[in-house]
Formats: C-alpha cells, sequence, structure tokens
C-alpha cells in the first residue's frame, strides 16, 4: 500500500476565510480557488499546479483499478480530502490524519495544529508565508512569494509524513507508546464521512420544521404575555420583574469572578425547579425564557438547508475529540445529537427525519 502525504495551498481572504466560514462552505463556496497542493512519498516530495494534481488523480485512479490501494495522509485530512473529492474527483482508499491521531497520542486537551504538533515532536516549524498571499489569487503573486508558499507546503507535508511516523512508532520521549495501528481504518472512516458524502437533505421538510419552532415560539411568547418577545425575556432585569409579579422571588448566584449575578442559567438548580414545579404559570414563564435564549434548534436547521443547497451533507466528526475518546462534533454541526421524536411535540424530530439517504 503506498502513503503519500499531501497538503493544500488555497486562496482565502479577510471575509472568504475559515475562520469565519465552515469548512464545507470553504471548501465548496464559488471563490474557492486552490493555489496548488504538495505530496511527499517519503522520499520525494513535489509541488503541483491544479492541472498537474488532476493529472497525478487520474494517475492514482489507474493504480486503484489495477488493484493497489492508495493512503494519502494529511493534517486534518477533512480539509484537505474534501477538497480533493470535490474538486478533482478523487477518493483514496484509506486516509491517514496526524490531527485524529495527536488527540489520542498526545490528548484532545492541548493543542494538536501542526507547529504545535512539531515542535511537541522535535520537528522544524511551519513556514507556510500566509501573510503574503493572503487575498491574493495565484496569478497575482510575484515569483518569490510563489517560490515561498511552495517550499512553505512541501516543509508542510514532510512534517506530515514524520509526524505520522513517529506517532504511530512510538519510542519517543513524547511519544512513549504509539498510535494503535488497529484504530486507522476507524480514522478513515471518520474523514471518509465527510469527504465522500452521501445524505441529502430534504428542503422543503427542514423549512416546515424552521417555520414550525418559529411558530412555536411566537405562540409560547403570547401565551405568556401579550405583545412579548424574545428580547424581553433576554433581559434580565425584565425576567426577575415578571418573576416577582408571579410571586417569585428571584435568586442570585456568585460567579467565578465573584461578582453577584441572578440564577437564570438552564442549568442553575433554581431555574430548573421552577420549571419543574406545580406552578404552571412559572413554568411557562421559564420554558419561555429558555427558548428566547436558545435558538440553537432554528440555527442548525439553517445550517443543514444551507448545506443541502450546496449537495450531499458532508457528516464531520471529529475522532477522539471527547476526553472519553469519543467522537465529538466539528464544522459547526453535531449529526451525534439530533433531536429525536418527541410524543408531545413531533416536530421536534424534523431535523433527524429530513436527513435522508439519496
Amino acid at each position: 500500500m503506498k502513503i503519500v502525504a499531501i497538503d493544500f495551498e488555497t486562496y482565502f481572504d479577510f471575509e472568504y476565510t475559515l475562520k469565519k466560514l465552515t469548512t464545507e462552505a470553504y471548501v465548496r463556496d464559488e471563490r474557492f480557488d486552490a493555489h496548488g497542493a504538495a505530496i511527499y512519498n517519503g522520499k520525494t516530495a513535489v509541488w503541483l499546479s491544479p492541472r498537474e494534481l488532476k493529472e497525478q488523480c487520474e494517475t492514482w485512479a489507474a493504480c486503484q483499478r489495477s488493484g493497489l490501494k492508495i493512503a494519502l495522509l494529511a493534517h486534518h485530512a477533512h480539509f484537505d480530502g474534501l477538497i480533493l473529492s470535490h474538486h478533482f474527483d478523487f477518493c483514496p482508499d484509506i486516509w491517514l490524519d496526524t490531527l485524529s491521531m495527536a488527540r489520542v497520542v498526545f490528548d484532545s486537551g492541548v493543542k494538536n495544529g501542526l507547529d504545535d504538533l512539531s515542535s511537541r515532536l522535535g520537528l522544524a516549524p511551519k513556514s507556510v508565508p500566509y501573510e503574503l498571499f493572503k487575498g491574493r489569487h495565484w496569478h497575482e503573486l510575484d515569483v518569490n512569494v510563489q517560490r515561498l508558499l511552495k517550499e512553505g507546503c512541501i516543509n508542510d507535508c514532510k512534517l506530515t509524513f514524520d509526524a505520522f511516523g513517529m506517532m504511530m512508532a512510538g519510542g519517543h520521549p513524547a511519544v512513549p507508546y504509539g498510535f494503535p495501528p488497529e484504530e486507522l481504518p476507524v480514522v478513515s472512516a471518520t474523514v471518509k464521512m465527510f469527504t465522500e458524502p452521501a445524505l441529502v437533505g430534504d428542503l422543503d421538510l427542514l423549512g416546515a420544521a424552521w417555520y414550525a419552532e418559529r411558530d412555536a415560539r411566537t405562540a409560547l411568547f403570547a401565551r405568556v404575555g401579550d405583545g412579548l418577545c424574545a428580547a424581553d425575556l433576554r433581559s434580565d432585569k425584565h425576567f426577575a420583574f415578571m418573576l416577582e409579579a408571579l410571586g417569585v422571588e428571584p435568586v442570585e448566584k456568585t460567579t467565578d469572578k465573584g461578582n453577584e449575578k441572578y440564577a437564570f442559567a438552564k442549568s442553575d438548580p433554581f431555574m430548573q425547579e421552577l420549571l419543574y414545579g406545580d406552578d404552571e404559570e412559572v413554568a411557562l414563564l421559564v420554558e419561555a425564557r429558555l427558548k428566547a435564549h436558545s435558538s440553537i434548534y432554528m440555527t442548525r436547521v439553517e445550517r443543514f438547508g444551507d448545506i443541502s443547497t450546496r449537495g450531499a451533507i458532508p457528516i464531520y466528526l471529529a475522532y477522539a475529540a471527547a476526553h472519553t475518546r469519543r467522537w465529538g462534533g466539528g464544522d459547526k454541526q453535531n449529526a451525534q445529537n439530533l433531536p429525536r421524536s418527541d410524543p408531545y411535540n413531533p416536530q421536534k424530530g424534523a431535523l433527524r427525519r429530513a436527513i435522508k439517504a439519496p
């Protein structure tokens, strides 16, 4: 099996950036433009233009047809993998991901970016000059910046390959125990759920779910008070006044910084007691307050709806992201906890029902 490390460098600017967009939205955006990619097989490292990479992908595909398995390695393979499948129409047999591995070898609670990982392993630092090509396409870069970009990308590719080998082998002062090889197929399957999406979103059902939630919120606020809106309920002062009007004395708590504030958080025992207490009018008010403070369901419906307009839904799970080594959510979605249907609120499970087989 051939293992090749790959690293993309792409156009980005002040607005079109992974700091403001999800990975899926960034890769599928009409502004997407790959400068190129570096590949490294442990011996030879080369920079490939998009046209040359397309030819390389055709070569890999021919190898696959002849029975040779291709394993690609990247740091944050979700990103490189979605670019490769969406823009270059190639999917390797196996994805290897040093970011996923680092969460097991070093823990998910520490920084595991490639620069952090390289420092921890005693490797060279990253050297891609991002600020020199921010907001500029490849043809807008002078020859020197193009050279620095290529060299930095090749360096990152080699760092990823070396980090993979060290984390697999173990025996290093920073890595006494290597990454368990039996987990590599699990890492690959996790990445492929995102890079080879198949599930589709039912836009009609998603739209119905959004309007149903909006109407339910509006109706709930109306039941609490005529003309009441979410902004009124989000105001601590206004909410405290409404509780007092119902004969409930608001409780305060001391924050970690020593400040006093109302105990109006969803998890505060005071709110839980009111929510599940015998006074239905108070419980309704508390429910409305919590609903006003959380539009997460509508936001999730909107997000899955937006994704569905661009194609199949890539399911992003972060391998070993939790301290228990369970998967975590990523890309501002978490397909592990989509709301199930509630007998008292059937519409609640609409988001889950809207994600379907093709």
